[in-house]
């Protein structure tokens, strides 16, 4: 072979003793008679059948087989290249050799490539050069018997072609995969087989390879006849050369890659994925682009389901291929919420935290999981053919749902769909989770700077409050210590001082009493207690600042309501304080009415009046502490805002209830405080005492397979890292351990650790130093390891934090080893493969 990157052909020629069938094709009577006289004194037996045409060689075909074909170039109405094509269809493999008086280096060419095995001149024919041409032929032949023999018990798909390039021979595996006889094989140009998207390209490589003589190799999808489904090939082809280096034959193999491919678009899918999902912290954002994941990728539509505990289930996103029909989608889910006890779809799984795939969706399973879908859209493009629903889970709870729908008919996921919906999934319940703490955050963030503005205008307004008596009280005081007032204003000043003492009076006990509130330290001395009593006394001492006003004081009280138990000086305060609230907002020529009525096991007193009224949006926020409805600094009636507060808590010690009501500004308002009779106590033997249910037992938390893992653990505790090393090693997973930030940051980019678990609160330098420092290292060397915060700090604050240093997770001390190895197995993708249980607490 000249050629040292060919495959060799070592078969062994004939022996000199065995005895060859030859079929000789030949119009000359003189060119047949000289062939039998060189094959008489060469050195091969042979037995010589003749034919004088084309057509009567291929006769001759038909009856029986033979060793070698001799056929001669020119023939009487037909060529040397007609019948080595016939030849070819018929899928004869005796090796030809041609025979001719005339032709040039071009035709020698051509012959070889349309299969000649080789070329003979006759003006140059001996009988040694016959010999040798007949026996180089048995060589290939042989050699090529051997390579398909080889090829039939090959699990890959094996196929051979003419020097042009065109397919003569291919494998079983062939047959079976293509689903095509050999007739067909032969004949075709694999149009029905390879994917329309990959034939030209392959097609004109293929055709490039064959011009060149350079090995051939493309990556296509083939169609499987059992299924019709396309799997990735590999198809290569390397040229066979003879002794003159000429291309007598192409050897091509075809191997199934599809599921290395598939694995590594796989692998890419959910690294880019991963990348998506954890770029931000905004829920919108991060749903948005979970949505652009999956469609249409993974599916025609797409729904993301919330639940906050026992709460109701909450739509968070949905996405079709066509936008037009996302309304109508939430206009499903809006109108036909399902049934929380559904047998099927997302109410199943959030229920159970089970997968659910269910290939082929029937009718009754759709309106049961998501409702009167036709009564929508008649386009059948909301109706799903099939499913596939996994739970998002976070602290080993689940929170939500994801749901992928096929719609058309015959559209089916698989159990390696599911996979890879479970795969995302992994991915988008911690990103997902991460952006509902970033929003918790946030809202608390808010709250808490709702509060110190709250505090800061409390804090302004206790100064306006206690300041403006003081004044008064100081400035008649000094006037009557200096005898700068007349003897007759002495009494007007003595008025006005103890007028304001009992204002301060009044702010320093709210202040006292919301301080009771707080440390739960209010104590109530009940007695039986008349309604009308307290009433009456708290109308008569709001009595003067109602008549100093101009406000008319007036009064519907039942005679016999029955009475009640409870401490007489708190009641009267309930309703002084209602009162004195309803005369502050009521306008001069208004009125208060106060009624007291019986309704069956409670009386009911109302204290309405028709002044300023409440807005409607502030009706809620009525009876908090330290809220009013103008807290400026230009608000027209002073006060703390702790009246209405302090009123609602004494009737909740006093087993009662309390509703504001109002129509809106300028329209009055209306204040309802129930409070039950009192009744008989009955004398009757101690129950014994309740027992609280027993917990339900936590389910066994399984820990997955580790091995191959290693993790660098951070923290300063040489009990906590020895601890999660046995922990660890125990899932067979290898552990290095830190004893500070810059001894985690030198072991990291020395054993370049597959995930990270780090304290917070550490000497000379914390946690979240560890882990910014840790971020802005380049990617190769550790940049972006994913990182697991164990610490002590388990404010919400503190996992907020923990997530914007860089860390993926935020797990509190103390934690179960089996729920730490599970988060750390969920962070880095490894399947749970059941090993054994873990006890303990990690402190």
């Amino acid at each position: 072979m000249s050629d040292s990157s060919t495959p060799e052909l070592a078969a062994e020629a004939p022996e000199r003793s065995e005895s060859l069938k030859l079929l000789l094709v030949d119009d000359d009577e003189v060119d047949r008679l000289t062939v039998r006289r060189y094959l008489a004194t060469s050195g091969i037996t042979a037995e010589l059948v003749e034919a004088t045409s084309g057509l009567e060689a291929l006769e001759c075909l038909k009856e029986q087989s033979f060793d070698v074909i001799l056929l001669d170039f020119l023939l009487p109405g037909e060529d040397g290249f007609w019948v080595l094509r016939e030849i070819g269809k018929r899928g004869t493999h005796s090796p030809v050799i041609v025979l001719t008086g005339q032709g040039d280096e071009q035709t020698v060419i051509e012959l070889m490539k349309a299969g000649a095995a080789d070329y003979l001149s006759k003006v140059k024919l001996s009988a040694e050069r016959l010999e040798q041409s007949l026996r180089q032929a048995m060589r290939l032949h042989l050699a090529e018997q051997q390579h398909r023999a080889l090829a039939e018990v090959l699990p890959q798909i094996i196929w051979t072609a003419r020097p042009d390039g065109r397919p003569d021979y291919y494998n079983r595996r062939w047959y079976e995969y293509s689903g095509w006889g050999p007739a067909q094989s032969l004949e075709a140009d694999w149009s029905g087989v390879l994917h329309p998207e990959d034939l030209p390209g392959c097609l004109a490589q293929w055709n490039a390879s064959v011009q060149s003589g350079t090995p051939f190799e493309a990556e296509s999808r083939l169609r499987r006849h059992v299924d019709g489904t396309y799997r990735w090939h590999l198809i290569q082809a390397l040229p066979l050369r003879n002794a003159h280096g000429r291309i007598i034959q192409w050897l091509g193999t075809g191997t199934d890659i599809d599921d290395q491919k598939r694995a590594a678009e796989t692998l890419s899918f959910l690294a880019e994925a991963s990348t998506m999902l954890t770029a931000s912290l905004e829920m919108s954002v991060t749903l948005e682009r979970l949505s652009a994941l999956l469609i249409p990728r993974l599916g025609d539509w797409c729904a993301v389901y919330l639940q906050e505990d026992d709460g109701p289930i909450r739509q968070a996103l949905v996405a079709h291929a066509d936008a037009a029909k996302v309304p109508l989608l939430r206009e499903l889910h809006r109108t036909f919420p399902p049934a929380v006890g559904a047998g099927c779809g997302y109410p199943r799984v959030l229920r159970t935290g089970i997968a659910e795939l269910v290939p082929e969706l029937t009718g009754q399973m759709i309106q049961q999981a998501l409702g009167p879908v036709e009564q929508l859209d008649s386009s059948g493009q909301l109706r799903p053919s099939s499913w596939i629903v996994v739970p998002l889970s976070a602290q080993l709870r689940v929170f939500g749902a994801l749901q992928v729908c096929l719609a058309g008919p015959g559209r089916r996921y698989t159990a390696r769909d599911l996979e890879l919906v479970q795969e995302l999934a992994r991915r988008a319940e911690i990103a997902i989770d991460n952006a509902r703490l970033f929003e918790m955050a946030k809202a608390e963030h808010l709250s808490a700077e709702q509060a110190n503005r709250a505090k800061d205008e409390f804090l302004a307004a206790v100064s306006h409050e206690l300041r403006t008596p003081l004044m008064a009280m100081l400035g008649w005081t000094r006037m009557l210590r200096t005898g700068q007032l007349p003897p007759e204003k002495h009494a007007r000043a003595l008025e006005a001082v103890e007028r304001n003492t009992q204002v301060q009076t009044q702010l320093i006990e709210d202040l006292l009493d919301v301080s009771r509130i707080i440390t739960g330290k209010m104590r109530l001395e009940a007695r039986l207690v008349n309604p009308r009593e307290f009433i009456e006394a708290a109308l008569d001492a709001v009595r003067h600042a109602a008549d100093a006003k101009g406000v008319l004081l007036h009064s519907e009280l039942a005679p016999d309501t029955g009475s009640i138990s409870g401490d007489t000086d708190r009641l009267q305060q309930m309703v002084w304080n209602l009162l004195s609230n309803a005369i502050k907002f009521t306008p001069k020529g208004g009125q208060v009415t106060v009624r007291l009525q019986r309704m069956d096991a409670s009386v009911l007193i109302e204290v309405e009046d028709n002044g300023q009224g409440i807005p409607k949006g502030s009706l809620s926020h009525i009876f908090e502490r330290f809220w009013q409805v103008d807290g400026s600094s230009t608000r027209k009636h002073g006060g703390l805002g702790l009246g209405l507060a302090i009123v609602r808590h004494l009737t909740e010690l006093h087993g009662g209830t309390i509703e504001a009501f109002s129509q809106g500004e300028g329209k009055g308002a209306l204040f309802s405080l129930k409070l039950p009779l009192a009744t008989v106590p009955v004398l009757q033997g101690t129950p014994p005492p309740v027992q609280p249910p027993s917990r339900v037992g936590a389910p066994q938390l399984l820990a997955p397979d580790l091995e191959g893992l290693l993790v660098l653990v951070v923290d300063d505790e040489p009990d906590a890292r020895e601890l999660l090393t046995v922990v660890l090693e125990n899932c067979r997973a290898q552990v290095i351990t830190a004893a500070s930030a810059w001894e985690g940051l030198e072991r990291l980019q020395r054993s370049r650790p597959q995930v990270v678990i780090s304290d917070i609160g550490m000497p000379g330098e914390d946690g979240y130093s560890f882990m910014r420092r840790l971020r802005a290292l380049p990617v190769e060397r550790g940049g972006q390891t994913p990182a697991i915060a164990l610490t002590a700090f388990a404010r919400m604050e503190d996992r907020t934090r923990a997530l914007l240093a860089g860390f993926q997770m935020h797990v509190p001390k103390p934690v179960e080893p089996a729920e730490l190895v599970l988060v750390l197995a969920s962070l880095t993708g490894r399947q749970a493969q059941v090993a054994k249980r873990l006890g303990g607490t990690l402190a």
